[in-house]
């Protein structure tokens, strides 16, 4: 297990001028200048180092970040890109495409989102790279998440353990979010608890699940394997009575068989699906 220090020296700045499901200048293509990122935050300190610029090697149009693990006086000093915007769902994945060039192996690339709401952290998810990529490679994550967050943060990472590694260096081009996992209401108030059949089933990637809650109630949907290991978190919150329709990417699973349960309540009910790729 390797061990870093991380110094964090940026400024996390909410921005309010782009779409609220979208991450904000997500291909790197509008800059204030050489080093400053539009709707983005960096640990760059002019005149003593540099860990963000903008590069022309990009995965599609003319730019992406670079991230450079600096040299402060001997030492290695991490390359932090960072974004917090206002959302008005939840993601199930995180997409990106990146390159990496470590110099040793002590360097690590990590992508990391935080969900917020109400200033409480809601969800999570992450990556970390190790291996070098000398192309455009693309990278995607799951995203854990319970409730309805108002915020997101956005948080790339280029960390280096020692002095021989100073020098190495990361592209990000074309981040995404996916497969969202906000609740649609349909329908009238139902009589009952249930649970319905996805559709369709057998599906590749994506598929819709409905279910009823006839009064308020602590929502649970969670898939799991066919060896009963817990995959995913579908829907996780407190929901008033009606009826819902959610979608789920199974982009990230391989092909087989799964359960998803609804607990509401006491009411637990189960159904199958298979994904076939």
């Amino acid at each position: 297990m390797k061990k870093f220090l991380t110094v964090f020296g940026f400024v996390i700045i909410i921005s309010a001028i782009h779409y609220p499901q979208d991450i904000p200048n997500p291909g790197f293509e509008n800059w204030i200048d050489e080093i400053t990122p539009v709707d983005w935050q960096t640990n760059n300190f002019p005149s003593f180092w540099t860990t963000v610029s903008r590069s022309t090697d990009s995965y599609e149009g003319s730019f992406a970040a670079k991230l450079e693990v600096a040299n402060a006086n001997g030492f290695p000093f991490p390359a932090v890109l960072t974004s917090t915007f206002p959302v008005s769902q939840g993601y199930l994945e995180t997409t990106g495409y990146y390159q990496f060039h470590p110099i040793g192996s002590d360097v690590v690339l990590s992508i990391y989102v935080y969900y917020f709401g109400g200033g409480l952290l809601l969800g999570t998810g992450q990556v970390s790279i190790e291996n070098a990529a000398g192309s455009y490679t693309q990278f995607s994550f799951d995203n854990w998440l319970s409730g309805t967050p108002d915020s997101l943060l956005l948080q790339v990472e280029l960390i280096a353990g020692d002095v021989s590694n100073i020098g190495s260096y990361a592209l990000i081009d074309q981040l995404s979010l996916g497969s969202a996992t906000g609740l649609t209401q349909i329908g009238s108030i139902p009589e009952t608890f249930s649970l319905k059949q996805n559709y369709p089933n057998p599906f590749n990637p994506s598929t819709t699940i409905e279910f009823t809650i006839p009064e308020q109630s602590f929502v649970d949907i969670s898939l799991f394997d066919i060896l009963g290991n817990k995959v995913s978190t579908l829907v996780n919150g407190e929901y008033s009575a009606g009826s819902y329709r959610t979608d789920f990417s199974g982009i990230n699973l391989t092909t087989g068989t799964y359960f998803y349960r609804l607990t509401a309540g006491n009411y637990v009910e189960t159904k199958k699906m298979i994904l076939l790729k």
